[in-house]
């Protein structure tokens, strides 16, 4: 998705450049430049997002331990 950014960032500009120095109209290289920087924010949110997981799955894995399993025997029951 960033890579997809990057390229439309590319274009969107360079056609942006060649639209204002020829006197063209610039609302298709606007279009082509917006798209490719949301899809640069998006990938970047995603990536957040996806290392935030990996780090909360580690520190979980990490602090939770299960619990010994206890046998009818290790019972202490006063009856």
């Amino acid at each position: 998705m960033k890579i997809a950014g990057y390229i439309f960032t590319a274009i969107g500009g360079l056609a942006l450049i060649g639209g204002l120095a020829a006197g063209h109209s610039v609302f298709g290289p606007l279009f082509w430049l917006a798209l490719g920087i949301v899809l640069i924010y998006f990938g970047n949110e995603k990536k957040k997002k996806q290392q935030t997981t990996e780090k909360n799955d580690v520190v979980d894995q990490q602090t939770t331990k299960a619990e010994k399993p206890i046998s009818p025997s290790d019972r202490s029951d006063d009856f």
